[in-house]
C-alpha cells in the first residue's frame, strides 16, 4: 500500500461501470447531462457535509493513503470518490430500470419507505447525541417522508433494489476506505457497529451508517436524474400523479 491507494480505489470503482456505459441497450453514456446535473448537485452538498465532518474531528483521513493534494481539508481523491462512487450507482439503477421495468411498484416502494422512515426516526431518537448517526438518519427521514407524501414511491422499488445491489460492493470499497484505514472514524460519534468487509485482512469495519448515508445520496440523486432526464420541474412540495401499480 503507498500513497496513491486512495486513488486506485476510485480508478477501480468507476472503471467497470465507466466501460459498460458504452452498451448499447442501456447507452448510459448518452445520459451524461442527466447525470452530470444529479452528480453535481447532491456531491457539492456532500462535499460541503464531509468537509464540515472533517474539521470537527467525526472523521478524519489518513496521510499514508492519499496524495498530499487537498481542497480545503479535503483530499483530492475524496472529491473524485463522489464521482466515482455515484457513477457508479446510477449506473447500477439505470440498468434494473432498463433491464427489469416490470420491477416498478408504488404500493411495494411506499411500504418499504415507510419501514424505513420508522427505523431512521428510531435510530435518531436513540442516538440523538452520536452527530454521524443523528445527522444521516435525520435527512434520511425527512427524505423518506418526502417520498411517501409527494412522491409517493416513485421509482421506490428500482432504488432499493439498486441500493441493495450497491451493498456488495461497497463491503469491498468501503471495506478498504475504513479498513487500511484510510478513512477513520471518531466512534463517540456513531453507534461503534462495523460491518465486516469482504476483503480479509482489515482491521476495522464498515460503520453501519455508511449504508444509509450511501442511500440517501442515492436518493437525492436519483431524484434529480429522473426529474431532468423526464424533463419536469422539481418541485419539492408537488405530488406525483398517482399511476396504477
Amino acid at each position: 500500500m503507498s500513497n496513491s491507494t486512495y486513488f486506485w480505489i476510485d480508478i477501480i470503482t468507476i472503471a467497470g461501470p465507466l466501460a459498460l456505459s458504452f452498451d448499447k441497450r442501456v447507452a448510459f453514456f448518452k445520459e451524461w447531462k442527466y447525470f452530470l446535473s444529479a452528480m453535481f448537485i447532491t456531491s457539492g452538498i456532500y462535499l460541503i457535509w464531509d468537509a464540515i465532518f472533517t474539521a470537527i474531528g467525526v472523521w478524519r483521513f489518513n496521510p499514508e493513503f492519499v496524495l498530499g493534494i487537498y481542497l480545503g481539508n479535503l483530499p483530492w481523491e475524496e472529491i473524485f470518490f463522489f464521482v466515482a462512487i455515484p457513477y457508479a450507482c446510477l449506473f447500477i439503477y439505470a440498468c434494473l430500470r432498463h433491464y427489469f421495468p416490470g420491477m416498478e411498484n408504488r404500493n411495494m416502494g411506499r411500504f418499504l419507505s415507510l419501514l424505513l422512515l420508522i427505523f431512521s426516526i428510531t435510530m435518531v431518537v436513540m442516538h440523538y447525541n452520536k452527530l454521524y448517526t443523528a445527522i444521516t438518519f435525520s435527512l434520511l427521514a425527512f427524505t423518506l417522508l418526502n417520498q411517501l407524501l409527494v412522491t409517493r414511491g416513485t421509482y421506490a422499488t428500482h432504488l432499493y433494489a439498486a441500493w441493495f445491489v450497491t451493498i456488495i460492493p461497497m463491503l469491498i470499497v468501503n471495506g478498504l476506505l475504513t479498513g487500511l484505514p484510510i478513512l477513520i472514524y471518531e466512534n463517540t460519534e456513531n453507534i461503534a457497529i462495523r460491518v465486516p468487509a469482504l476483503l480479509p485482512g482489515m482491521t476495522y469495519g464498515i460503520p453501519v451508517e455508511d449504508f444509509f448515508y450511501n442511500l440517501l445520496y442515492m436518493m437525492w440523486m436519483v431524484w434529480i436524474y429522473e426529474a431532468r432526464k423526464n424533463r419536469k420541474a422539481i418541485h419539492l412540495f408537488t405530488p406525483e400523479p398517482e399511476e396504477l401499480t
